[in-house]
């Protein structure tokens, strides 16, 4: 009898624990092995995505953020319930062991479908490699007229989009649809790509998405490419791209920066063209700025008065989030990434700027050839 008890209960805990295993092994399988978490993401990540994405594409409202409400409110409930009982004595027998196998499922079948829904993701074949593209970087010279191109094309396109008597860039169109467009688009040059995309859904209560510093959301559990509506206009269009870019299993952040920037530049949209342009102007003068603070100041004069507006805005609506809630997440959003193999951490949002040096290439050496101001 005691034997049986032994197995049954073996069994019991193997089933609770089997997520998690699978999980695990997909975790370290994928890490130390690209080509199949390339395969992955070529092969059957895309099933996932369109399965997923289509069935909550016909709900109006995130899935996802209605769900993490639910889920909040039934771990309270049950939670109150169960101190309640503790309290009348009224526990019901192996207590503890039935919370303890309900915890680890559920922790175990989160993290294997986010393991499904993204972790594979981040060590496949990356952006630059599947597109022969040159991470060796630059010089600080190179980066000034990677700066003074996107101040260029910024500023073409500054008087043409539409501003609030404050002088503030608002949008004209629904980027929800415009963003969608774009990235398939963008997936003519590029097939990887190319497919389906589900339209992305704004989150209803984006204030708290703005103390943790959070402009967008990809959701694995859901498929769903989410976003603050709160921010500031122009940041919109390329946040959007960026969270799309997420869903064609490019999980690296500083690769889904640089597949929403060529999405809105190559946009036939001029608010997507604009909010692109402005974005890497931010993503290259920053880099410049550290790099050689007299180049930084010279391309800093060439930016139209009226995009100023725009970044002052911007630096505005940031500033009243500057919480300790909102350091304690970058620190979380760190480990996060360090522990999906991205060893630079937050660093690896800045290593976009490799791939637009990548991508102007010709266009600089033709400026530094002709020593173009």
């Amino acid at each position: 009898m005691n034997k049986k008890r032994f197995l049954n209960a073996l069994m019991t805990w193997l089933a609770v624990l089997l997520p998690a295993l699978i999980a695990a092994a997909l975790y370290f399988f994928s890490g130390a092995d690209k080509a199949f978490s390339t395969w992955y993401a070529r092969n059957l990540y895309p099933v996932w995505v369109g399965m997923l994405g289509r069935i909550n594409g016909w709900i109006p409202f995130s899935v996802n953020e209605i769900g993490s409400y639910l889920f909040l409110l039934l771990f309270i409930f049950f939670i109150v319930r169960d101190i309640t009982r503790a309290v009348r004595k009224a526990v019901p027998r192996r207590w503890f062991s039935r919370w303890l196998r309900i915890v680890m499922v559920c922790v175990g079948a989160m993290s294997l479908v986010f393991m499904l829904g993204m972790g594979i993701n981040y060590n496949r074949a990356t952006f630059a490699e599947e597109y022969a593209m040159d991470l060796s970087g630059g010089t600080k010279e190179d980066l000034y007229y990677l700066s003074e191109i996107m101040t260029e094309e910024a500023n073409a396109l500054a008087e043409f989009v539409v501003r609030n008597e404050e002088g503030i860039m608002q949008l004209s169109g629904d980027v929800r649809s415009q963003a969608v467009s774009a990235m398939r688009e963008l997936g003519e040059k590029y097939p990887t790509l190319s497919g389906f995309y589900p339209l992305p859904k704004p989150i209803w209560f984006s204030e708290f998405l703005s103390h943790e510093h959070i402009t967008g959301i990809q959701s694995p559990y859901t498929s769903e490419a989410q976003y603050n509506r709160l921010i500031t206009p122009y940041n919109l269009p390329h946040t959007i791209c960026h969270e799309l870019a997420h869903l064609k299993g490019y999980a690296r952040e500083d690769e889904a920066n640089f597949i929403g920037f060529l999405a809105c530049i190559f946009s036939e949209e001029t608010d997507m063209r604009y909010g692109g342009y402005v974005l890497g102007y931010l993503y290259a003068s920053n880099a410049l700025y550290g790099a050689d603070y007299d180049l930084w100041a010279k391309v800093r004069g060439k930016l139209e008065d009226i995009i100023s507006v725009d970044l002052a805005e911007n630096s505005r609506y940031w500033a009243q989030y500057q919480t300790k809630l909102a350091e304690i997440k970058d620190k979380v959003n760190d480990a996060q990434l360090k522990f999906n193999h991205q060893e630079d951490g937050v660093k690896s949002y800045g290593r976009v700027v490799d791939l637009m040096l990548s991508f102007y290439r010709d266009e600089i050496e033709i400026r530094k050839a002709s020593n173009v101001d």
